[in-house]
């Protein structure tokens, strides 16, 4: 124990400054004596820090080791752990968007040593119990098998209820891993679910190899909005913004995960088939509505591959500078029924771009890229315009095997405009068409006149989830067309 003290003694540094600013000095292993410490949002620490008896408040970036020794660790929305924060004796609260690429060391001494370590993508908001699985959390916020949402409501299944989602794993000891879901669907009054199988390889387990067996629904549209968005406009104003159809079937695959890069390919083998559109679907407004119809299909059995990579920097966030990019690629193998039996390929690039170019002022961009062979099946076509696409459009006013969307905003946010509210002006534009060549994104005089346009001003405010709520008011461009004004419960994009 003298040791120790004197050892302790020698590092000392008294100090009773609340937080860290840009003209403060640190020296390596430096400690701060019963003081709480607050790193910025705007700072990035780089020297290694120890905490006795303070607490720990984390806004800003975190490239070193830092100790907390008897005080709690309190990591925002905003903070960007790149290094790593041991906690002993205290309790470690986490926001679930903080960005967490190196490690969280958690160890508590009043029931012994229980000792935890949080990874990339692992965040647990709140989370305080010791004895959570990590990596199997991992797992169920991941894309091998996505833990699914408890309700879902639109007009092809009615109301979606899924209420089992088990994950073994012996208690996160066992490399292997058996999920499962299990859900109904009341409009067509059917099960549906999903089993997976996986066996996680390599150091932190980065690399799965999976198997899975299923009966669920499918979508081209995630992109266009958040699901549960989507079940808030059916269930208030009767609006349905995805196409659906119902796959049944199994698939193997692997899948790596390197931090700000994801990677997985699979082979799968279903029977694709359309689900009904529900016209008794029960709404708030619009009761009397007639909803749209499927687009046309037919029971197919199909054989396909599928590849996708998603990567991200580590500062991405909607009102942030960061990039993000996702490619999805799928070869259709075998599709057999009456009418069709070529194969297909179908090719999704999406880019999006953010930039704060000043305090509280903030350039968003996404550009999305559709490419199809020509034997592309109608239910899989891409479409321009409506919400989430070109505003002020009709839904789907363009089909296509290609298309290409731009979406860009200029944001003043709740910081710049020293209000509750935030300004955003934005400007949509795409454009969907038919092309025998599988890569044919030249534009041509013929095609310069088919570009969707608007432009529009909107309001919105921030919750405390980081969820951006708010009105929308568009236009559409080169079109006598009234202005078309909607709620958003999240960004636009």
């Amino acid at each position: 124990m003298k040791i120790i003290i004197t050892l302790l003694t020698i590092n000392l540094v008294f100090g009773f400054s609340s937080s860290l600013s840009d003209s403060t000095s640190f020296t390596t292993n430096e400690i701060r004596f019963y003081s709480d410490v607050t790193i910025d949002s705007l700072e990035i620490m780089t020297n290694n820090i120890r905490i006795l008896g303070g607490g720990l408040s984390v806004y800003g970036t975190v490239e070193s080791q830092i100790t907390v020794i008897g005080g709690d660790v309190q990591i925002f929305s905003s903070a960007i752990i790149n290094g790593k924060i041991i906690s002993i004796g205290g309790d470690v609260q986490t926001d679930k968007d903080a960005q967490i690429n190196g490690k969280i060391v958690e160890a508590s001494l009043d029931q012994g040593l229980i000792y935890r370590e949080t990874f990339t993508d692992s965040a647990k908001s709140g989370e305080k119990n010791f004895r959570i699985s990590t990596f199997s959390q991992r797992s169920r916020d991941g894309w091998v098998h996505p833990e699914p949402d408890v309700f879902e409501y639109n007009r092809n299944e009615g109301l979606r209820f899924v209420p089992l989602n088990w994950n073994w794993d012996r208690g996160n000891e066992s490399l292997i891993r058996l999920s499962f879901s299990l859900g109904y669907r009341f409009s067509s009054g059917e099960f549906i679910g999903r089993t997976t199988l996986e066996s996680s390889l390599l150091k932190n387990r980065s690399a799965t190899l999976f198997a899975s067996g299923f009966k669920t629904v499918r979508t081209d549209d995630e992109f266009r909005l958040p699901e549960k968005e989507n079940s808030w406009a059916s269930l208030w104003g009767r609006q349905d913004f995805y196409d659906r159809w119902d796959e049944t079937g199994f698939e193997v695959g692997f899948g790596f995960d390197f931090s700000h890069l994801k990677v997985k390919g699979k082979f799968v083998r279903v029977t694709q088939s359309e689900i009904s559109v529900n016209q008794d679907l029960w709404s708030f407004t619009n009761e009397s509505s007639v909803l749209r119809n499927n687009p046309f299909m037919v029971e197919t059995d199909v054989e396909y591959l599928e590849g996708v990579a998603a990567f991200r920097t580590a500062s991405y966030s909607p009102l942030k500078t960061g990039l993000a990019i996702l490619s999805k690629v799928e070869m259709t193998l075998k599709m057999i029924d009456s009418t069709l039996a070529d194969s297909s390929l179908r090719l999704t690039h999406i880019a999006m771009a953010n930039w704060e170019v000043s305090d509280g002022v903030v350039i968003r961009n996404r550009l999305i890229l559709g490419m199809g062979s020509e034997s592309l099946p109608i239910y899989r076509q891409f479409g321009i315009g409506g919400l989430g696409s070109v505003s002020a459009q009709n839904y789907k006013s363009q089909i296509g095997n290609h298309m290409a969307q731009v979406n860009s905003e200029l944001v003043f946010t709740e910081e710049f405009t020293d209000t509750w509210f935030m300004v955003k002006l934005f400007y949509d534009a795409g454009m969907a068409f038919n092309s025998p060549d599988l890569l044919d994104m030249k534009p041509n005089s013929e095609r310069s006149d088919t570009w969707l346009q608007s432009a529009g001003i909107g309001f919105g405010w921030e919750d405390g989830d980081g969820l951006d709520m708010g009105f929308n008011f568009a236009k559409s461009l080169g079109k006598d067309e009234p202005i078309e004004s909607t709620v958003r419960l999240n960004f636009n994009f």
